[in-house]
């Protein structure tokens, strides 16, 4: 089984790359993405249109914390914290970088579900 914090890190290096293909290959068929608050995004077709295409372009990530525990499913829950850098997010006014929190589901070699968050304030 593949180490699940190495599969976030190398997932992250595919965005860094501004590598499309190389991001999808990441996740399942059935993958779920959540972008809190507000969008969700199921299987690859919908991952691929309402989340990777629209932030790809200027993007960088500086991801840290690691920790990884059980999902109830049988996966690895894996969370972080991530300095996230995009042209999207300076379209809607956020200037980078914008702070996240991330937590996936890793199966094997895969994504089976990604959720970024933004952070509570203080």
């Amino acid at each position: 089984m593949a180490d699940p914090v190495s599969v976030v890190k190398d997932y992250d290096a595919a965005w860094n790359a501004h590598d499309v293909e190389g991001v999808m290959a990441f996740f399942t068929d059935d993958a779920i993405v959540r972008l809190e608050p507000g969008a969700v995004f199921s299987g690859k077709e919908q991952i691929r249109a309402g989340y990777v295409e629209p932030f790809m372009p200027g993007f960088h990530v500086d991801s840290s914390g690691h920790q990884v525990a059980e999902d109830q499913e049988g996966g690895q829950r894996v969370t972080w914290r991530a300095m996230l850098s995009s042209d999207f997010f300076r379209q809607i006014g956020e200037e980078p970088p914008v702070e996240r929190n991330g937590e996936a589901v890793v199966e094997g070699e895969k994504i089976k579900a990604f959720t970024g968050t933004i952070p509570a304030t203080p």
